[in-house]
């Protein structure tokens, strides 16, 4: 069994109580809903409640914790993006009268995958940005690239401050895998820097049980300079051809790409700054991310 450093205690969050999820007032009528391993948000407002996402994790408990704070419907559902660690559980919601909004490419996924469980939207949008009023209180959808998913959203509400990004990075924590399994690395180091051009003071970002704030968006977008950084630098030392002899059968391509990219990626590792007193499991996706950046910096 693999070792790996105890979660320091900054990056862990709440303790999850017997019923399964915490319920976090986030301000402004704003609040948190986490299992643990997985995050989303909702909005009370006049007449009932916008929710964004509803992840299968949580099943049942979505709709508990939302009774937890009101006994009011829910009458609008927000997909931030197809996949269905998100969106899962969106057949558990009363779909009589209620609005599903999703960017128009998220609706193109959805109803391909035929999936009973994700519902398709009735309400989209192509383009780049969608603003809704919802009992006087306004959202801003905006699709500004494909930094996960085609059709992945920054949902804003600017009165109350507050920002969902689902699946854009870990809260005091390391991204996970290949950058959360960015769909496009240069377009998710983008990301973070247009995540800072919003106006906000808290962020829900899907995944695990901390949510963040601008700060923390900062954080994450250093921890990326570093490891592009350290990737460029492996990549001008580690010799794919002198790497490669030394391991592997000559004639076999692919396997001198492999051998080679593990010694740019282990090299990559050694020039990376020291990250544990900042991002909580830098050492179980050091690797992973490094691995990601280094191949988009050697073809993006």
């Amino acid at each position: 069994m693999t070792a790996f450093a105890p979660l320091p205690e900054f990056a862990r969050g709440p303790d999850i109580l017997e019923g399964g999820f915490v319920v976090t007032d986030l301000g402004g009528g704003v609040h948190g809903i986490t299992q643990g391993m997985i995050n989303t948000m909702f909005l009370v407002t006049g007449k009932g409640v916008v929710l964004v996402d509803a992840p299968p994790v949580l099943g049942d408990h979505l709709l508990s914790a939302i009774e937890e704070v009101t006994p009011k419907p829910v009458t609008h559902l927000i997909y931030s993006h197809a996949h269905a660690d998100h969106i899962g559980a969106a057949h558990l919601l009363d779909r009589s009268g209620l609005k599903i909004i999703a960017h128009e490419l998220t609706a193109r996924f959805i109803k391909e995958a035929q999936d009973d469980r994700r519902p398709l939207p009735n309400e989209t949008f192509g383009g780049t940005r969608k603003e809704l009023s919802v009992d006087g209180v306004r959202f801003v959808l905006d699709y500004t690239g494909d930094w996960h998913q085609a059709g992945n959203l920054f949902i804003h509400l600017p009165e109350q401050k507050a920002m969902a990004a689902m699946d854009s990075f870990t809260v005091k924590n390391a991204p996970f895998f290949r950058l959360l399994l960015s769909a496009h690395v240069p377009a998710y180091f983008q990301a973070m820097d247009e995540l800072l051009e919003y106006d906000f003071e808290t962020i829900v970002t899907g995944h695990m049980s901390l949510y963040g704030t601008p700060e923390d968006v900062q954080t994450n977008r250093e921890y990326l300079r570093d490891l592009r950084a350290a990737a460029t630098e492996a990549l001008r030392t580690v010799d794919l051809k002198q790497t490669a002899a030394a391991a592997v059968p000559e004639s076999n391509r692919q396997a001198e790409l492999k051998v080679w990219m593990d010694a740019v990626v282990a090299h990559a590792a050694e020039l990376m700054p020291p990250w544990d007193k900042r991002l909580g499991g830098t050492d179980i996706f050091l690797a992973d991310n490094l691995n990601a950046v280094a191949w988009s910096v050697f073809i993006d």
